[in-house]
């Protein structure tokens, strides 16, 4: 079984950093190009491993169709019957350029842009009312669980993260100062028994600036989503 906390291309340590390096979960089924035997892919990916990757198109086929997938059979590993079932993200194609294309759930107020090289960067409703003001979306402030693949010491807590990055031998696979703001990185909680690092990371996500000037445009005219309130008189 492949180390979920380790880069699926190149092996080393990855911690998730939003817009830098995030997790595939194996439930959505995507097939694992970088794989020696087949596989669905299961675990963290770095974005600069993914650009650099001359097999990023493959994946990028496979990512795409999961995004606009409902419910879908997929063949399984083996070719062996029954198919397999995955759900996809729900979402249509609303734009495409020639570094990226963008994606809209039809279920809720979120879209995807997605890079032609691969990486991804998950946008919310207020994300779109930024990118209509100038402003570059970072991504949300929320908790991270990392299992460190070697003990590095009760310090670990107490380090920034260019020193997390630096211990884990990693630094050349991140920006810790990508965009127009350095990331923002707290650590929460450290448990040394399990390794298991707690963390906060809020990053500039780099957007390519075709999906920038049309998100701008379209902020301006989309409505979102609203579920009517259900009436606990009726009924």
């Amino acid at each position: 079984m492949p180390d979920l906390n380790r880069c699926q291309i190149c092996g080393d340590p990855a911690p998730p950093i939003p817009g830098q390096c995030e997790e595939v979960t194996g439930y959505r089924l995507i097939r694992d190009p970088w794989a020696a035997v087949p596989a669905f892919l299961d675990g963290n990916i770095h974005f600069s491993c993914l650009e650099g990757s001359d097999r990023s198109t493959e994946f990028l086929v496979d990512f795409t169709r999961m995004l606009q997938a409902g419910h879908e059979e997929v063949v399984s590993l083996d070719g062996s019957l029954p198919p397999l079932t995955r759900m996809g993200l729900s979402m249509t194609s609303i734009f495409s350029g020639s570094e990226c294309s963008v994606f809209q759930s039809t279920v809720a107020d979120r879209w995807m842009v997605v890079k032609r090289t691969g990486p991804w960067y998950r946008l919310r409703h207020t994300d779109l009312l930024r990118i209509a003001e100038g402003i570059t979306p970072k991504s949300p402030s929320e908790a991270i669980t990392y299992r460190l693949p070697m003990d590095l010491g009760a310090q670990v807590s107490e380090w920034n993260l260019p020193e997390l990055l630096t211990a884990l031998g990693v630094e050349g696979r991140y920006a810790t100062s990508a965009g127009p703001e350095p990331v923002e990185y707290e650590v929460l909680d450290y448990y040394p028994p399990k390794l298991l690092l707690e963390y906060a990371a809020v990053a500039s996500l780099p957007i390519p600036a075709e999906a920038l000037i049309f998100l701008a445009e379209y902020a301006t005219t989309y409505a979102p989503i609203r579920f009517d309130d259900v009436d606990s008189t009726q009924g």
